[in-house]
């Protein structure tokens, strides 16, 4: 059994030294990391000496080693209870100092004790230990006080723990266990002090210290307080796979040790090395295998979930459309990851200050729709200092122990208050360079799990691209108001040319109207003058009248089918593109053209079937495309006539449209004038025009044509031979099954 004591021991001291150090390099301002470190550094104490308190050769050797040991033993309940103390919330913790230093000054008092013989009085032969204590008369209340003070620290942590929740509550679980199974598997080797002899089981379950202080100080530093699911598998695989190849291999070894030597002679362990030097070798490719195989059954979701946020942060630069933008990454990481809400803020300058404005968000009742965050608020200075993710738990954790030194709240206390305004669990800065261009405001995992540290690694990722993708949005919803502004201006300009044509036909409504009701009036003030006006005069002239009135109303709906075509055109369009029929945007411009042409002196065809597919277009811009097309073709028809004369011409003009795979050809084609050679590469020029004046062309019309229908991600071609006509072939994408996000909440 001894053999066991010694080597269970010798695991703990190892495992806890270097954990101790690793966690504290880590962590080396945080208090929970420093009490952890020594509460780990107190253990390995212990343990370590104690193998050379029980394999002493003399007495004097013995209680050396004991006392020595001992100054572990009384710190190892001191740093944990300093440990759970550490996690509780700022103002609990501040209540608790005085406690605090009352049991640091139990340890001072308990180490002067151990070096007098009131503690420890003598080491003596008990049970199969050569040397083991003989206590004191003070050692029976130092232990009684020793055992309740991990008591207690047990209870606080498990009072912690049910008052946490969500994820913390699921990190809390494994550090609740794992110090009840450590001081379960610690305490009885105390049992010998007091005349009682350690089971035989003991010592092998001593051997379960280790693998859960790994865990809990694993979780601690690699994932802080994330998930600890990967640290308990990495690390069971690695125990399992070593214990059974090495471990067993060696303790069966130390047990027959009389007969291994009875066969090979007193150098037996040459053997042992022989046969354990490959077998070593072949345990780390084990372990590497099975954590391969570990990994792919219990890590599958989680690396689809970050195989998917990484495409999807490569494409994002593809979208032009910002809305559909921040709609696709929060529904992308909601979905995914499975958040219970998301948003994005964005910078923005609001009543000439920079502020962080609610851009999009998922799950509204999670949402302040009127949040707005300054640019000078501390989570925003906090976010340019450490540009990385904040998590909200780890950072309080943080901030509270700054309270607790300088007994006062600082910016970080001011951040976290912040975060919680905005219900995050998780802020994750977007930046372009150096300037932040928004952040992301993540929710708690729906299945309670800690965010790991991988998971923070993609978010990085992913929100640096969104900035580059956002700027990049931003510009194109730039450069799409500049070409809205200039293509109103282009429609604009064309109505101007049509002004005296438009008015025209205006006046003439007008005169219409002006003419019957001048007439009328005159007509009914004479009957209404006559003194002998009878009952069926009146009539008469009452019917007459009302008849007048069908001309009147006539000439109004006229009138108001000229203003409605023009503003058709005329409007600056305010939505974008969106689902439309083709056919309404020609047959917006052919309703304008008919007000300035005589559409009586060409023969109009359109071949327009009716299943034709809808674009993503917008109305105003496209009827200003196909306006000035037909414009275009009756000034040639005009010119053909007036330059060539033609025997028996009439001029014709067809607009026909069909769906070539994913698009919509539309082909306007007339029999007129036509350009020579000369001009045809010119004719998309800014300012360039064959027409003779400038109240018949600006020569903006075919180049706004042209942008326009770029704009709309499609193509234009001519042909053209001069004296037989023109066509002009226009190629549009259909429209997606699914339209644009266009509104603030993702669903």
């Amino acid at each position: 059994m001894l053999t066991h004591y010694v080597l269970a021991f010798l695991a703990t001291a190892v495992t806890h030294l270097v954990l101790g150090i690793f966690v504290y390099i880590n962590g080396r301002t945080r208090l929970t990391n420093i009490t952890y470190a020594l509460y780990s550094v107190s253990i390995a104490w212990w343990s370590g000496l104690e193998v050379l308190a029980v394999t002493a050769l003399n007495a004097e050797t013995a209680i050396f080693w004991w006392r020595l040991n001992h100054v572990g033993v009384i710190f190892i309940p001191i740093f944990f209870v300093h440990f759970v103390i550490s996690l509780l919330e700022p103002d609990r913790r501040i209540q608790r100092q005085d406690f605090v230093n009352v049991i640091y000054l139990f340890g001072i008092i308990s180490l002067v004790l151990d070096v007098l013989p009131i503690l420890i009085r003598e080491v003596v032969p008990k049970f199969s230990f050569r040397y083991f204590i003989n206590p004191g008369p003070v050692y029976s209340l130092f232990f009684t006080l020793w055992v309740g003070l991990a008591i207690y620290g047990l209870i606080e942590l498990f009072k912690i723990y049910a008052r946490s929740s969500g994820a913390r509550r699921n990190q809390l679980t494994y550090f609740c266990w794992s110090m009840f199974v450590a001081y379960l598997g610690g305490i009885p080797n105390f049992l010998p002090t007091f005349n009682i002899e350690i089971p035989y089981v003991m010592p092998f379950g001593t051997y379960a210290i280790p693998l859960y202080a790994l865990a809990t100080a694993y979780a601690i530093v690699r994932y802080r307080l994330m998930d600890i699911h990967t640290a308990i598998r990495r690390t069971t695989v690695f125990m399992v796979v070593y214990v059974l190849l090495l471990g067993f291999p060696l303790l069966g070894a130390l047990t027959w040790q009389v007969e291994l030597e009875r066969w090979f002679g007193y150098r037996w362990w040459v053997v042992l090395w022989v046969v354990g030097a490959p077998v070593a070798t072949a345990a780390h490719y084990v372990n590497m295998h099975f954590q391969r195989k570990a990994e792919q059954r219990l890590m599958r979701k989680h690396r689809q979930y970050h195989s998917t946020l990484l495409q999807a942060s490569k494409e994002m630069t593809q979208i032009r459309d910002l809305k559909r933008l921040l709609g696709l990454t929060l529904r992308l990481i909601t979905r995914t990851v499975g958040l219970s809400h998301a948003s994005v803020f964005l910078s923005e300058v609001r009543e000439n200050e920079q502020q962080f404005v609610l851009s999009a968000y998922r799950y509204r009742r999670f949402v302040d729709m009127s949040m707005q965050v300054p640019n000078d608020n501390p989570l925003i200075q906090v976010l340019e200092k450490i540009r990385e993710p904040i998590v909200l738990e780890e950072f309080r954790a943080k901030a509270g122990e700054k309270i607790s030194r300088n007994g006062h709240e600082d910016i970080q206390q001011q951040a976290i208050a912040q975060m919680e305004t905005l219900n995050a669990s998780v802020v994750v800065p977007s930046f372009i360079q150096d300037r932040l261009m928004g952040f992301f405001v993540l929710g708690e995992r729906r299945d309670n799990r800690l965010f790991t540290t991988e998971d923070l690694n993609i978010f990085t990722t992913l929100a640096n691209q969104a900035a580059v993708a956002i700027e990049n949005a931003r510009f194109y919803e730039g450069e799409r108001q500049r070409q809205a502004a200039l293509f109103h201006a282009a429609s604009l300009a064309s109505l101007g040319t049509m002004a005296s044509s438009m008015g025209h036909q205006v006046n003439n409504r007008f005169n219409v109207v002006s003419v019957v009701a001048s007439g009328q009036k005159a007509k009914l003030k004479a009957l209404l003058g006559r003194e002998d006006m009878d009952l069926l005069a009146l009539q008469k002239a009452t019917q007459e009248c009302a008849s007048q009135f069908d001309s009147l109303i006539e000439e109004a709906l006229k009138g108001g089918q000229v203003v409605a075509a023009i503003r058709r055109i005329a409007r600056p369009s305010t939505e974008g593109r969106k689902p439309l029929e083709l056919k309404a945007a020609i047959q917006a411009g052919i309703d304008v053209a008919q007000y300035k042409i005589h559409m009586g002196e060409i023969d109009l065809t359109l071949d327009l079937p009716s299943d034709l597919p809808q674009i993503l277009g917008d109305l105003s811009q496209l009827g200003e495309v196909f306006l000035n097309l037909v414009d275009n073709a009756y000034d040639a028809i005009k010119a053909k006539d007036t330059l060539l004369k033609p025997t028996g011409y009439r001029g014709r003009l067809k607009i026909a449209a069909g769906q070539t795979g994913n698009e919509v050809l539309v082909t306007v084609a007339d029999n007129g004038l036509g350009i020579h050679d000369k001009d045809r590469d010119r004719l998309f020029v800014p300012f360039f025009t064959t027409k003779a004046t400038s109240e018949k062309g600006t020569g903006l019309g075919l180049y706004v044509i042209k942008q326009i229908v770029e704009a709309h991600e499609g193509t234009i071609q001519i042909d053209s031979v001069y004296g037989d006509g023109t066509t002009f072939t226009i190629r549009l994408p259909i429209a997606p099954m699914e339209a644009a996000v266009g509104v603030n909440q993702i669903p």
